[in-house]
C-alpha cells in the first residue's frame, strides 16, 4: 500500500469518496478495505459490495477469499446491481403483483415486444423508431420515471412514447416478465411502497461499497442512498475522468456531488499510477485538464518517462490501416512481441471494416471485441426460449419464438387466430394451445402439432420441478422437441447447421458446469437468471475464448478497464473523435474523457493515427485532425508520417525492450 491507499483501507466509518485514477490499484484497495472491515469486527454477512460486471464481482470474491477465507467471503454479498436487485425481487416481488418466478426479457425480446405494441397503436412510418423508443423507455427507468412522467417531458412524440411505455409495462407484467431496467426500478418501487422490506435490508447491511461509481445512473443512486440511510456507512470508488456512459444513462453528477449528499464525506485521491510510463501520464493529465467540471487529479508514476507518443498522419483510412498492419508486423517480427501485446482502439464501430480487411489480408490473427457473442446467436436465443417457455407458461414471446422451431406445420393463420383469442380471453398462448375448445377451431394438422408441442412443455416443466441435475433435463427437452436434429432442416449449407449444433452442445456443456457448481440444488429459474444477467463484458470475454495470441480490435468504450503494452488509437480526426453527433449534443467533455480512457490503456507505447481524408459514400472528404491532438502537451508527442517510423531495432535494443515489457 502507498500512503493514500493505506489511508483508504483504514477509513472504516462514515461516507467515503475514493477517487481512483486510471491504473492506481483501486481493486487492491477495495479488497484490503473489506478485509480490514472484517478484522475490525464487521460481520461478513453485513457487507455489500456492488460492481458493474459479473467478471469484476467474481474477481473481487476470489481475491477477498484469499484474505478472509472462502467461507467468510461466501457470507458477503458481492454482486452486480442487477443480480442484487434480482435477489431482492425473488423474495418480495409478489407484493407488487408479480410472481416470484418471473423471467428476465433479453434486449432482443424487449425490442420485439415494443415493435409489436407500436404496430398495435398504429405507430408506423417515418418518425417512429422502435430502437429509439426502447432507449427512451430505458432512460426513463434509469431516472426513476414512469409513463405519466414521460408524457410531461416535452420532447417530440413523448406522448406516443408514453403510450408504448404504459402498454409495454402492462404486457410484461401479464407475461410475468421483467426487463433489465425493471430489476432496478421495481426494487426502488418495492422499497418505497413497503418500507418494512427496506428496513430488512438496512438492518442487514452495515457497510456498503460501490465500484465504478462514476457509471451509476439515477435509479442506482436512489437504491444505494435508500439502503445506506442517514448513517451513510457507504464507500464509493470511481473516477469522474473515466465517466463515458452518459449515452446510456450514467450521471456524472453522482460522483461530482457526492459530498452534497454526504457533507461529512471523506475524499481520498489515488494518483500514483502503476500501469503507464511518465510521458503517457503527462499526456493524459494535459488532455483531461481541459475539462472544467471534474475532481482535480494528477496521475504520476515512479516508472521512467518512456517512449514519446507518435501521432501519425496517413493519406486516408486505407493507408491508415496499412500503416497499422505494417507497424504491428514490425513489432512482431523484428522485436519478437506476441500479437496479444497490441491493441487497436477506435471511436466508432464503422471503422472496424477497413481494419478487419487489412488484418485479414496480412494474415495477422486478431479478435474483434463486440461482435455477435455466443449468447446472442440465433440458435442459442432459440434454445433459451425453449427453457423460458418451460419456466414461465405466461411468456408468450418465447412461445411464439419457438412454436415452429424446428418447423412443425403451424402457419401464420393459426398464430393470428391465437393472437386474437389471447386478446379476447386474456389467456396466455400456452393456455390457449392446451384448451380443446380452442384446438377445435384450428386446422387439424396445426391443432395436433400445437397439442404435441405444449404437451412436451408441460411434461418438461414437471421434470424440472423435481430435484436433480439440469443438464439431463435440458438435453431431454431438446431431444423431445427435435431441436438438434431439426437444425439440419433449418440451416444450409450443412457446415452452417453443424456449427450451430456445436453451439447448442456448448450450451449443454455450460449447463453441465452449472450443475458442478450447484449440484442437485440448481433450478431452471436460477439458470435462466444467470444466463440473462451476463453483461456485455462477460459476453465479450466468452466470445474471445480460444484467441490466445491475437491483436485486439475494439472501440474505446469496450476497452475501459483493460490495458495493453502497445496501443494504437485510429481515426483521430475531427467529427470522428470527438464524434460529430456528440459535439452537436454538447457532449465534448465526455468525448474528452473517452480520449483520456484511450490514452491510459497504454502501458509502454501509444501511437495515434489519422487520415487526411476519409470516404463518405462515393466521395473522399477532407478530414482535419482532431482538436484533441492539439491538447496534448508538446513534449509528449511527435507528429510524423508513416515511413518515418520504420527504423528497425538492432538485437541489443530489441532485447532491452522485451526485458522492459
Amino acid at each position: 500500500m502507498n500512503e493514500r491507499q493505506q489511508e483508504a483501507v483504514d477509513c472504516l466509518e462514515g461516507p467515503l469518496l475514493l477517487l481512483a485514477g486510471a491504473g492506481t490499484g483501486k481493486t487492491t484497495v477495495i479488497v484490503h478495505r473489506i478485509a480490514n472491515l472484517v478484522q475490525h469486527g464487521i460481520a461478513p454477512g453485513a457487507i455489500l459490495a456492488v460492481t458493474f460486471t459479473n467478471k469484476a464481482a467474481k474477481e473481487m470474491r476470489e481475491r477477498i477469499s484469499a484474505y478472509i477465507g472462502p467461507q467468510a467471503a461466501k457470507e458477503m454479498t458481492i454482486s452486480t446491481f442487477h443480480a442484487f436487485c434480482a435477489a431482492v425481487l425473488r423474495k418480495h416481488i409478489h407484493r407488487l403483483g408479480y410472481s416470484r418466478r418471473f423471467t428476465i426479457a433479453s434486449e432482443g425480446y424487449q425490442q420485439g415486444l415494443i415493435v409489436e405494441i407500436m404496430n398495435e397503436l398504429g405507430q408506423v412510418g417515418i418518425g417512429f423508431d422502435a430502437k429509439l423508443w426502447r432507449n427512451r423507455i430505458s432512460m426513463a427507468k434509469a431516472a426513476c420515471h414512469w409513463p405519466e412522467d414521460v408524457r410531461e417531458e416535452g420532447y417530440p412524440k413523448c406522448e406516443q412514447v408514453a403510450d408504448v411505455f404504459a402498454r409495454y409495462q402492462q404486457r410484461l407484467k401479464q407475461m410475468d416478465l421483467l426487463d433489465f431496467d425493471d430489476l432496478l426500478s421495481l426494487t426502488v418501487k418495492l422499497w418505497q411502497d413497503f418500507p418494512e422490506v427496506l428496513a430488512e435490508y438496512k438492518n442487514r447491511y452495515k457497510r456498503i461499497m460501490i465500484d465504478e461509481y462514476q457509471d451509476t445512473n439515477g435509479v442506482q443512486l436512489k437504491l444505494m442512498t435508500m439502503l445506506a440511510g442517514e448513517e451513510g456507512n457507504i464507500a464509493v470508488v470511481g473516477d469522474d475522468d473515466q465517466s463515458i456512459y452518459g449515452w446510456r444513462g450514467a450521471d456524472i453528477e453522482n460522483i461530482l456531488h457526492f459530498d452534497s449528499l454526504y457533507p461529512k464525506a471523506r475524499i481520498i485521491r489515488l494518483e500514483q499510477n502503476y500501469r503507464s510510463t511518465g510521458v503517457i501520464l503527462r499526456a493524459a493529465n494535459g488532455v483531461i485538464a481541459h475539462n472544467s467540471e471534474r475532481h482535480v487529479k494528477n496521475l504520476w508514476s515512479a516508472k521512467e518517462s518512456g517512449e514519446i507518443i507518435k501521432a501519425v498522419r496517413c493519406e486516408d483510412e486505407n493507408a491508415e490501416a496499412d500503416f497499422l498492419v505494417r507497424n504491428i508486423q514490425e513489432g512482431h517480427q523484428n522485436r519478437g512481441l506476441d500479437w496479444k501485446k497490441f491493441a487497436v482502439l477506435f471511436r466508432s464501430n464503422r471503422q472496424s471494416r477497413v481494419l478487419e480487411d487489412a488484418f485479414r489480408k496480412a494474415r495477422i490473427p486478431y479478435h474483434l471485441v463486440g461482435g455477435t457473442s455466443f449468447y446472442q446467436t440465433k440458435e442459442i436465443l432459440d434454445a433459451g426460449a425453449f427453457l423460458a417457455a418451460v419456466a414461465n407458461p405466461r411468456d408468450d414471446l418465447s412461445f411464439l419464438r419457438i412454436v415452429n422451431v424446428p418447423p412443425r406445420g403451424i402457419g401464420d393463420t393459426t398464430l393470428e387466430r391465437l393472437h386474437k383469442l389471447r386478446d379476447e380471453r386474456h389467456k396466455s398462448m400456452q393456455e390457449l394451445a392446451a384448451d380443446p375448445t380452442v384446438l377445435s377451431l384450428l386446422p387439424n394438422e396445426a391443432a395436433s402439432a400445437l397439442s404435441d408441442f405444449v404437451g412436451i412443455l408441460r411434461r418438461s416443466r414437471a421434470s424440472f420441478e423435481e430435484k436433480g441435475h439440469l443438464h439431463d433435463k435440458v438435453d431431454k427437452l431438446f431431444k423431445d422437441m427435435g431441436y438438434l436434429e431439426g437444425l439440419g432442416r433449418m440451416y444450409k449449407p450443412r457446415e452452417n447447421a453443424l456449427m450451430r449444433r456445436d453451439n447448442v452442445l456448448e450450451l449443454l456443456n455450460a449447463i453441465a458446469e452449472y450443475d458442478v457448481r450447484n449440484g442437485v440444488d440448481g433450478t431452471l429459474d436460477a439458470l435462466l437468471e444467470e444466463m440473462s444477467l451476463l453483461d456485455t463484458n462477460d459476453r465479450a470475454e466468452d466470445s474471445q475464448k480460444g484467441n490466445t495470441d491475437a491483436v485486439t480490435l475494439m472501440t474505446v468504450h469496450a476497452a475501459k478497464g483493460l490495458e495493453f503494452p502497445i496501443v494504437y488509437v485510429a481515426g483521430m480526426e475531427r467529427d470522428l473523435f470527438p464524434h460529430a453527433r456528440a459535439m452537436e449534443e454538447g457532449n465534448e467533455a465526455e468525448e474528452r474523457r473517452l480520449f483520456y480512457v484511450a490514452i491510459t490503456r497504454a502501458q509502454k507505447e501509444l501511437l495515434l493515427t489519422y487520415g487526411e481524408k476519409r470516404r463518405e459514400g462515393k466521395i473522399m472528404m477532407p478530414h482535419p485532425p482532431s482538436k484533441f491532438l492539439d491538447e496534448l502537451p508538446e513534449d509528449t508527442v511527435h507528429f510524423c508520417k508513416p515511413d518515418e517510423l520504420y527504423v528497425k531495432l538492432d538485437a541489443k535494443d530489441a532485447r532491452a525492450f522485451l526485458l522492459g515489457l
